[in-house]
């Protein structure tokens, strides 16, 4: 009899995969890393918890969530360590955008890596099928152009937030001094 009825119980993959969602949705924006993770769910860090974390994205992308992908902090207590974050349908942020910017530059790397490969094919006399590689090729390069303007929009976008987050804390700080000045009576009268 086989194990994978309707009424068969879940795999340790498939429960690991959801106790690593459920622990992800009681944290939801916060940065958390693998050794973070790993002590909340009960899972050593390995590959049964990388796979259990990438088996995480595809649930929580039904459900309209986010988990992103590991990057940098940029918080000043972590900084430069290796986090990711779990969104919320409807929630995001910049951090969010560096992760989507980050996942268009790795499909352009990708998409460079097909056309390469399929034009080599197109081109070569030994191909199973020239013509069709060879149309592999062109379309690779005009999802090429396409997905390019996309990442030159989403840097575009990036740079405008840093100069709004720029100007915000310079009001912030300006405002600070202000306040300063105000408040105390001697600095006022000099």
């Amino acid at each position: 009899m086989s194990r994978r009825g309707k009424d068969r119980p879940p795999t340790r993959a498939e429960q690991d995969t959801v106790d690593v969602l459920l622990w992800l949705d009681r944290r939801a924006a916060e940065e958390v890393s693998y050794a973070e993770i790993a002590a909340g769910v009960g899972i050593p860090v390995s590959n049964r918890l990388w796979t259990a974390v990438r088996g995480a994205r595809r649930p929580a992308e039904v459900d309209g969530y986010r988990l992103e992908q590991f990057m940098r902090s940029n918080h000043p207590l972590r900084r430069g360590a290796w986090v990711a974050r779990f969104h919320r349908a409807g929630h995001g942020d910049e951090f969010g955008a560096r992760d989507a910017l980050l996942a268009c530059r790795k499909s352009v790397a990708s998409l460079a890596e097909m056309k390469r490969a399929t034009a080599f094919e197109a081109t070569n006399p030994q191909s199973i099928d020239a013509q069709a590689f060879g149309q592999m090729a062109q379309t690779a390069d005009g999802a090429l152009r396409l997905i390019s303007g996309v990442e030159g929009l989403g840097t575009k976008a990036m740079k405008d937030q840093q100069t709004i987050n720029a100007m915000a804390a310079q009001i912030a700080d300006l405002k600070a001094q202000v306040n300063e000045m105000t408040a105390d009576p001697s600095v006022a009268s000099a």
